[in-house]
């Protein structure tokens, strides 16, 4: 008798153990979670190229052909206005995207554009400076 209270009392305490156990072993993640896991420490490429929901190309990471790094930036119909160089300007363009209208930095060779090395800022004609107006 008492092997039958002992039974009826330990058995039900067991099987819930381990039917928790189970449970919470079958919808436990069977990883551990951590934050950017799943992220790349570095990516590389040739060059990056980033497009609108359109397809038009809004900007370009790649190398000039001289070898330096270029950042291009373009408007939403796809015409460029702005560029920075690795070897040391920033330039901004006319509304046509080709014209140099702006050009500041610091160059120590030839740019692939065959422009000679600078140093300051160059404006295109009808280029003017002045001081923005206070708020």
């Amino acid at each position: 008798m008492r092997r039958a209270v002992f039974l009826a009392g330990v058995f039900p305490f067991v099987s819930a153990f381990l039917g928790g156990v189970l449970a919470v072993t079958l919808t436990a993640p069977s990883g551990s979670a951590t934050a950017q896991s799943g992220l790349a420490q570095e990516v590389r490429a040739s060059a990056f190229t980033l497009v609108g929901p359109d397809g038009t190309v809004l900007a370009s990471l790649a190398p000039s052909s001289s070898g330096h790094g270029l950042l291009q930036l373009y408007d939403a119909a796809g015409t460029r206005h702005l560029g920075i160089v690795g070897a040391g300007a920033v330039q901004a363009f006319d509304a046509d995207g080709t014209t140099i209208v702006f050009r500041a930095g610091r160059t120590f060779e030839v740019l692939s554009d065959g422009r000679p090395p600078f140093n300051g800022v160059e404006l295109g004609p009808g280029g003017s400076v002045s001081v923005l107006p206070s708020p």
